[in-house]
């Protein structure tokens, strides 16, 4: 590897960890460490055991750090390519070389193999920072917090995808399915054919202003009503957000310090022109610009989907996480600049379907999960989102006792507000 290539990725890691680097020249004296450079193959993966003064830096549970294994490197701390490894975690470089080979996974994790889901358990890239930081100043006999700055204090961006403001048939039988995987027949049968009202809005704006918090809506602007294609009605939204009630309510959204953001259609992760569209529509709707957006079912592609927000003159994505599981999709929690499409990226490390529909868990182990994540962008000072569905909330689902949870647990842990 030739050192402009190695300095780039430098640069990007440390662009990205500017929040763990806040104090004046901290990224310079983490550029001044005897850091080694490989420009080795890569040969799996490998935790790197950290010395006994950064020992309180590695994961409860495991044995050193997990990064990629350079040529069979001896995982020695001192002779690891830190720079090198947390560049391509953070730019997911190698679920890019997976997507070049076979195709965009469109935010399935189960579709990477069994090997690479370690490397989501944890905000590995913000732990090399820590352990690097914490090496120059062991190195030189300095305050650490002085050097680079105190931990910053955790955030959480609290958001919800408005997929349904009504109980529709495509709502019906895609959860009642769920509800059957999960061979909870009962529910199945009482969700398809009980009545229901989604609209959820109060409950979920009081729930918030109760501790003092605002949320992202992602909406859905591609229209509704049953002149669509047959894939369009059983994937997409149904409603028009143009309707004089959801104006009403997204524009009382936002009068309360509320963001609106798009929900696009389910094909349009890859077509700038269907998301400026859609964009429009929704800007038309309250009356001002957006620049937030998540793909809706997380639809995505390194390759296009990034590129098609920003010529639809979009600016800030939050798809990048796991329809499957919660985690760290780039193994990072901070948000980034890519630097092909100038979008600033906000990593999603928990959506309460993770929790509800993806695995059988009892309201101790939904803590539980909730409690990991929390911690982990804590311990991390990380930056990250989570999703809660607009319509979860009514007792069809009863996943609302969730999200009571993580609001109270991150007051209790001293998140940003």
């Amino acid at each position: 590897m030739n050192s402009e290539l190695h300095g780039q990725q430098i640069d990007e890691v440390l662009d990205a960890a500017q929040r763990l680097l806040p104090a004046k020249g901290a990224a310079d004296r983490l550029k001044s460490l005897p850091i080694a450079m490989s420009d080795a193959p890569q040969d799996g993966w490998v935790f790197v055991a950290l010395p006994d003064w950064a020992s309180d830096l590695v994961p409860a549970g495991e044995d050193g750090l997990l990064v990629p294994n350079w040529g069979g490197c001896k995982a020695n701390w001192t002779d690891y390519d830190w720079w090198r490894g947390a560049n391509a975690m953070l730019m997911c470089y190698f679920e890019r070389v997976h997507e070049t080979s076979h195709g965009p996974i469109h935010s399935y994790s189960s579709r990477l193999g069994a090997e690479l889901q370690p490397v989501f358990d944890h905000a590995w890239v913000n732990r090399i920072i820590l352990f690097l930081r914490r090496w120059w100043a062991n190195q030189h006999d300095k305050d650490e917090a002085k050097a680079f700055g105190a931990l910053p204090a955790p955030i959480l961006y609290l958001t919800h995808d408005v997929d349904a403001v009504a109980k529709t048939l495509p709502i019906r039988l895609k959860q009642a399915a769920f509800c059957s995987y999960n061979r909870q027949f009962g529910k199945a049968i009482r969700f398809m054919f009980g009545l229901a009202d989604y609209w959820q809005f109060d409950r979920i704006t009081q729930m918030e202003h109760s501790h003092n918090r605002r949320s992202l809506w992602n909406v859905y602007g591609g229209g509704g009503g049953w002149l669509r294609s047959p894939k369009e009605i059983l994937l997409d939204p149904s409603y028009d957000v143009m309707r004089p009630r959801i104006v009403k309510q997204l524009r009382e959204l936002v009068e309360k310090g509320h963001k609106i953001g798009l929900h696009p259609k389910f094909d349009s992760w890859e077509d700038p022109e269907r998301m400026a569209q859609e964009k429009t529509y929704i800007e038309n709707a309250i009356g001002s610009k957006i620049s937030n957006v998540r793909q809706h079912w997380l639809r995505f592609s390194f390759e296009q989907t990034w590129s098609a927000q920003a010529k639809a003159g979009l600016g800030h994505d939050m798809t990048l996480g796991f329809n499957d599981r919660s985690g760290f999709r780039s193994a990072a929690a901070f948000s980034f600049t890519d630097s092909f499409s100038n979008m600033q990226v906000t990593p999603m490390v928990l959506m309460d379907s993770h929790l509800y529909d993806y695995a059988v868990m009892s309201e101790q182990d939904r803590h539980d999960a909730i409690d990991r994540i929390l911690l982990e962008l804590k311990q991390t000072g990380g930056e990250a989102s989570a999703i809660w569905h607009q319509r979860v909330f009514h007792p069809d689902y009863g996943w609302d006792g969730g999200y009571a949870y993580l609001l109270k647990r991150m007051d209790e842990l001293g998140f940003e507000s």
